[in-house]
């Protein structure tokens, strides 16, 4: 069941960036670009730290998230919003100094928490996009990462801090995030 489990939340992992790609190029989504180049990283650091941990559940999904994230990245090179205000530069900045933290400790689960840490400064241009501009946000992209990093937690046979906390946390940000379009969204439709 562990493994049915693992391979549903890949796959629901990977359609939401499908549903993000086709989204981008129909010109509905505009992602952050300082958000997408921090999260590509950050990515990046969550797959280093799952294998460092010997992981063999999350790492399904930090390696779908880093997949999709890079193609997402990408394409907001040309269609994003953002990437160079004051706001953008501070996250970055936050950013570097939470990966070398990271980077100091070698300690794995400290990493990973750190990591978490990170990816939620760096996420934080979109939530506040999100709430200006939820017209610029695709709220199905997120809903499926809610569902898939679920999935991932189902399939914990036993759930400790190391391979719980970030199928916890991407399932938390992401029911923000689409929580703020949603609600956001509809303000915007009653107030036209």
């Amino acid at each position: 069941m562990e493994n049915i489990l693992l391979a549903l939340a890949t796959t629901v992992s990977l359609s939401a960036y499908a549903i993000g790609f086709v989204s981008i190029l129909k010109g509905k989504f505009r992602p952050q670009r300082m958000t997408r180049f921090l999260l590509l990283l950050i990515s990046l650091l969550f797959v280093g730290t799952l294998l460092a941990q010997g992981d063999t559940n999350a790492i399904w999904l930090a390696l779908a998230t880093f997949t999709g994230t890079l193609s997402i990245f990408i394409l907001s090179i040309k269609r994003g919003i953002g990437g160079s205000s004051k706001l953008d530069i501070t996250v970055f900045l936050m950013v570097i100094v939470s990966l070398a933290v990271w980077y100091t400790t070698k300690n794995p689960v400290l990493g990973l928490t750190m990591s978490i840490v990170t990816d939620f400064i760096a996420f934080s241009p979109t939530l506040i996009k999100a709430w200006v501009l939820p017209e610029t946000e695709e709220w199905r992209f997120y809903v499926m990462d809610v569902i898939s990093s679920f999935l991932i937690i189902l399939s914990l046979s036993t759930i400790t801090l190391g391979n719980a906390i970030f199928p916890i946390y991407i399932f938390l940000i992401n029911l923000l995030v689409t929580i703020i379009i949603l609600i956001r969204g509809k303000k915007q439709v009653k107030a036209c």
